[in-house]
């Protein structure tokens, strides 16, 4: 079964250490665009079968940021200098109450294992990124629960994955397994309770592995770094 998935994850800008308008730098309607408020930047890479390519692209688009102003830092997470920013992930599917449910329980344990949880609760509060929020697009749907994952590669990487993933295999309870584990054991056992796994997502599976055996990452850092773009990776 082919599957297209794309995303248009938001960033917050910083210059000298401070909060900075996306739309001082950025034009609305490019790859490397604004999001609803202007006051955050938005990627858009388009859409692909592959979480690998997927990734890829976004890589370029951040090339490109940077390079049209390398004198900014990009920063994800939940909430950026009071500003909330999203991880939007769009899937070229039908969605019904088990996908969306699934996408809840999969992500979610994700989440809470990486995420810094004050900022979620934070972005939920501001009535961003609550559990079951999704919209139907032309292509599907977008699935609005995540905040922006772009920390790095490997996380981007594991987060389309395991988007994929989970939809493919849409037949699957996987609450039924997460409610008896923490959130680690549920996701370590991931691969052996999806019977659908297509070759372009071994990778991001074997990303996750290392997550997990990682301490929580530090959300409070220039990303650009970590995708071997502007210096060293934190």
């Amino acid at each position: 079964m082919s599957l297209t998935i794309g995303c248009d994850p938001e960033l917050g800008i910083r210059l000298n250490g401070s909060h900075a308008h996306a739309r001082r730098f950025f034009k609305a309607n490019s790859s490397f665009g604004l999001d609803g408020n202007d006051s955050t930047a938005e990627l858009r890479p388009g859409y692909s079968e592959s979480p690998i390519d997927l990734t890829a692209k976004i890589r370029t688009i951040l090339e490109y940021g940077h390079s049209k102003h390398p004198e900014l830092e990009f920063i994800s997470g939940h909430m950026v200098d009071d500003y909330t920013v999203g991880g939007h992930v769009h899937i070229g599917a039908t969605p019904n109450d088990t996908i969306i449910a699934n996408l809840d329980t999969v992500l979610g344990a994700l989440s809470d294992c990486i995420d810094d949880l004050d900022q979620r609760e934070k972005r939920r509060n501001y009535g961003y990124g609550r559990k079951g929020a999704y919209r139907r697009k032309s292509y599907g749907f977008e699935y609005r629960v995540p905040g922006s994952w772009l920390l790095s590669p490997s996380i981007t990487l594991v987060t389309l994955t395991l988007a994929k993933l989970t939809v493919l295999n849409e037949n699957i309870d996987y609450d039924k397994f997460n409610r008896f584990d923490n959130p680690q054991d549920f996701l370590r056992r991931f691969k052996n309770i999806t019977p659908t796994i297509p070759s372009d997502c071994q990778e991001g599976l074997l990303e996750l592995q290392i997550l997990l055996n990682s301490d929580r990452p530090n959300w409070n850092v220039n990303i650009l770094p970590n995708w071997g773009l502007g210096g060293l990776a934190a």
